[in-house]
Formats: structure tokens, C-alpha cells, sequence
């Protein structure tokens, strides 16, 4: 007997418990992603041409085998962190002035080795507690964890990594939560669709469990390496790109208004905003060089459109602390290569 109107049978009860819980998911992915704005995506260009004063990497056989990335300050300000390159080594130093102090190791880290994958972020909170983004060994997943315990406490459990356009950047917020780029995979088509998280910027509860929902802050990033935090709390990205698409520098909280993208090739791995918020600065990892941007109304506003080359040195990474812009080179040291007044007011390199 087929049933009539108003008959509730298995197939209904199943479809009506399915609707329900397609609402309540759309909810709480709602609940989560409160502001999704999307990064303008720039029609594609063509080759871009290298920055003003680019200096070559050196010949394989006379590049540093890890060199330092990911760096950041303590919550002192008083001394750095970073990871190794290609591994899953951080170290920490305290800073003496203008020179870097004995290192040691603070973690040794589980990842999937090599330069594009392995450790991605470090951020440290205000308690002193330190986080790191990197590729997993095991299911080669991007995660978040709290490393600065004998055992590292998974955070966030993230997407497989793929083979490109991996993210990671990382840093800790006033509020103290965590915030995280992850890129899109070179799959943007995945990374459109609402309950991605591929090629966004994210923001996490440091103390939930590992299956957390993250916020989503904003969408379509490429490969949003680094984070910094600019005047007033803003959140600025520096994403990398490919062949064809242009690298953008811009606000993570405002994208659609406030995104530039490079007018040359420098490949960021490190951004970096002054004291006061009225530039940013980009290491860059083909340029091997730092650029500062500009940014309008006293660091309040958009930033620039021309960046300018600076004859700083820069390779592997960058970050500000102790009054002083601090970048990893080609030798595979950490030196201070400059004050915010220095870094202000130094000239342009011309072309």
C-alpha cells in the first residue's frame, strides 16, 4: 500500500533529519565565517619583470642547507624564533643588542620535509605560549599546535597540504586567538566553494579541541604566506602567487579595499608593519631583498600601489622586533638590518 498524505514513512523521516542537518551545518558554518570578503582576484599579467636591484640566489653548492624562516619575536621582544627550513627544528635566542645570542632548540617537529611543506608559521602568544603551522609527516595535513610542551597539542587539524600553495603563515592575536593563511592549492575552483577553507585567512581558539571550526576573516588568497599585525590591530597578509598572477599585499579584515598587488617579481616569504603602521615591509625570496609599501593616513589607510626596493637584504625571512627590522639572508644568519627610521627614510633603488 503506497503511503497517502500526510504519512510519515523511513525515506521521509531520513530526508526531513538530512534537511535538518544541512540547515543546522549551514548555520554554524555561517555562525563561523561572519565577514567571508573576498580578496579581489587580478586579471591575470603577463611575466612580471624582477625587482630593482634583485640579487641572484647563490649557486646550490654555496646556499645555506637550513636556513632560518618563520622568524618571530618572543613575548619579551627580547629574542627570535624560528624554524629550520625544510625541517621540523625550532630554535630560540635572546637578542643582545643588535646581534643574535646563543640558540637553542625548543622543538622537534614531525613534518613532511622540504622547502615547499615542513614547518610554514611560528606565533607567539602574550602568556608565552608558541604555535606552529607546518605540514604533518603523518597524512601530510596542515596543521596548528602548540609546541612549547614536552609533546606538541594539536590545535587545528587543516586540509591535506597538496603540492603547491600551501599557506601557513601564522601569528597570535591581542585577543589571543590565532591567525592562519591557508592557501588555495592552486585549486581555486575547490577553494570557492562555501564550506572551504582553501585560500583563506582564518582565525582560531588556541585552546579547542583539534576538530575546531575556524573563522573565516576573508577569501581568495593564493598563498597567504605571512601575516603581520599593522597600526590599530590590523591584520595585513603578503600572498604569494604563480606564473601569471600578480602578488598581493593587503588587509585581512577589509580585502576588497585595501589590497595592492607587486608591479614585480619578489616571491614574500616575511611582512612586516612599522611602529607606527605607516609601512609595511616584504622579504622577498627571489628579490633578496626587502621593499617597503606605504600605506595612506598614517597607517590607517590603503596602502600604495609602487612598492619601493630597498638596498636591505633579505632571503629567507623578516620579522620586526626590539625596535629593529631583523631578516634571515644568504649566508643563512639573522642580522638587524635596520631601525623603522632607517628603513623610512632610505632610498629607493632605482631600475
Amino acid at each position: 500500500m503506497r503511503p497517502g498524505g500526510g504519512l510519515t514513512t523511513r525515506r521521509t523521516v531520513g530526508a526531513w533529519i538530512a534537511a535538518v542537518a544541512a540547515a543546522g551545518g549551514a548555520l554554524a558554518l555561517a555562525a563561523t565565517e561572519p565577514d567571508p570578503r573576498l580578496a579581489p582576484r587580478p586579471a591575470p599579467v603577463a611575466a612580471l619583470p624582477d625587482a630593482p636591484g634583485t640579487v641572484r640566489l647563490p649557486p646550490p653548492a654555496e646556499r645555506p642547507r637550513t636556513p632560518p624562516v618563520a622568524l618571530t619575536p618572543s613575548a619579551d621582544g627580547l629574542g627570535l624564533l624560528w624554524a629550520e627550513r625544510g625541517t621540523g627544528v625550532v630554535r630560540r635566542a635572546p637578542l643582545a643588542g643588535s646581534t643574535v645570542g646563543p640558540a637553542e632548540v625548543l622543538a622537534r617537529l614531525d613534518v613532511a620535509p622540504g622547502p615547499g611543506f615542513a614547518v610554514r608559521g611560528l606565533a607567539v602568544g602574550r602568556d608565552g605560549r608558541v604555535f606552529a603551522a607546518y605540514v604533518r609527516a603523518r597524512g601530510r595535513r596542515l596543521v596548528v599546535a602548540e609546541i612549547s610542551r614536552p609533546r606538541p597539542r594539536i590545535v587545528w587539524r587543516g586540509p591535506l597540504a597538496g603540492r603547491a600553495r600551501v599557506g601557513g603563515g601564522l601569528l597570535a592575536l591581542p585577543g589571543g586567538r590565532l591567525a592562519l593563511g591557508v592557501g588555495d592549492q592552486a585549486r581555486p575552483g575547490r577553494a570557492a566553494t562555501a564550506a572551504s577553507v582553501l585560500g583563506r585567512v582564518v582565525t582560531l581558539d588556541p585552546d579547542r579541541p583539534a576538530s575546531q571550526e575556524p573563522r573565516r576573516r576573508s577569501r581568495g588568497w593564493h598563498d597567504p604566506v605571512a601575516l603581520a599585525r599593522g597600526r590599530g590591530g590590523e591584520l595585513w597578509v603578503a600572498d604569494r602567487a604563480g606564473a601569471g598572477e600578480p602578488e598581493r599585499t593587503g588587509r585581512a579584515g577589509r580585502p576588497g579595499g585595501a589590497v595592492v598587488r607587486s608591479g614585480f617579481r619578489r616571491v614574500p616569504v616575511a611582512v612586516a608593519s612599522s611602529a607606527d603602521g605607516r609601512a609595511l615591509f616584504v622579504c622577498g625570496l627571489r628579490s633578496g631583498r626587502i621593499d617597503r609599501t606605504l600605506v595612506d593616513d598614517g597607517g590607517t589607510g590603503a596602502p600604495r600601489a609602487q612598492a619601493d626596493v630597498l638596498d636591505a637584504r633579505c632571503r629567507y625571512g623578516m620579522t620586526r622586533t626590539d625596535g629593529r627590522l631583523w631578516a634571515s639572508g644568504d649566508d643563512g644568519t639573522i642580522t638587524a638590518v635596520g631601525t623603522d627610521a632607517e628603513l623610512l627614510g632610505a632610498p629607493a633603488l632605482e631600475d
